[in-house]
């Protein structure tokens, strides 16, 4: 994954802290935000697309990727707090964007925080939109078991159950290195309890919604085994708002079925 990668990788400092980016293409700006244990390049089909028509950033949250990994607590707010900062240290006014998964609970919180700067909203499986009563699937928790993987081969193994679909040498070579580095695990467990505790969004969603502050679509595959498919039902009658779900595809559209995925964000940015 790492080495397909042509961008050059940038850095930002946020809060004191080093925050690495990628970044390609010009016209409206457009964040991309990762998932649990993802990083930048969680995004690697998508960026170069993207970038045929907008200005694409793609950064790793703090706690990820190659951003720095302090031993603090991993709150939405932080990560809130760091993508706001992210945005005025690059002089970025406003943005659409798009999250996977925690990247998605991250910015539709952002958006509601700071509806000024966000023009559309790409949520794709999101979290934070399950019940409290919601405790994580089986696979989420095989997920959290990475840090435990004492091969490759026992890595691979786990992530393609984690996945349902086969992984390729990058991504494993580069998660091989991710769960080796200073305080990751300690991040990724602090963001998966934080992101379980914090306010639910569907309700203030929906109000933003209703009174047309936020534009949103939401990407969600039939095949979901970390947040299942079934929390999507909640969106189908939300004002201002699409909801596309996708056949034979898992918790990470983006990646499964790029070429689609691509199509129907370019098409939503574009008319909306």
């Amino acid at each position: 994954m790492e080495m397909e990668m042509k961008m050059e990788d940038k850095y930002a400092v946020i809060n004191n802290y080093r925050i690495r980016y990628l970044e390609e293409g010009s016209g409206p700006n457009l964040i991309l935000v990762h998932g649990l244990g993802g990083s930048s390049s969680s995004w690697i089909n998508n960026i170069s697309n993207l970038a045929q028509d907008n200005h694409v950033y793609a950064l790793d949250m703090l706690g990820f990727g190659r951003s720095d990994k302090p031993k603090i607590d991993y709150t939405i707010e932080l990560f809130v707090d760091m993508l706001n900062g992210f945005m005025d240290a690059l002089a970025i006014d406003k943005a659409s964007m798009i999250g996977s998964s925690l990247g998605g609970q991250i910015v539709a919180e952002y958006a509601l925080n700071h509806p000024e700067r966000v023009d559309r909203l790409i949520l794709v499986a999101p979290a934070g939109f399950t019940p409290k009563t919601f405790k994580g699937t089986s696979t989420l928790r095989n997920y959290t078991r990475i840090f435990n993987a004492k091969s490759k081969d026992g890595l691979k193994h786990l992530l393609e159950r984690v996945h349902g679909t086969s992984i390729d040498d990058e991504y494993l070579e580069w998660m091989y290195e991710y769960i080796r580095m200073d305080n990751a695990k300690h991040a990724f467990l602090s963001a998966l309890r934080n992101s379980a505790k914090a306010e639910r969004l569907s309700r203030r969603l929906r109000k933003s919604l209703e009174s047309a502050s936020i534009r949103a679509m939401i990407i969600w595959g039939k095949e979901d085994k970390i947040i299942p498919v079934r929390y999507a039902e909640q969106f189908i009658d939300m004002p201002n708002c699409r909801l596309i779900l996708l056949e034979n595809c898992g918790h990470r559209p983006h990646v499964e079925a790029s070429s689609l995925f691509n199509e129907y964000v370019r098409l939503f940015l574009k008319y909306g």
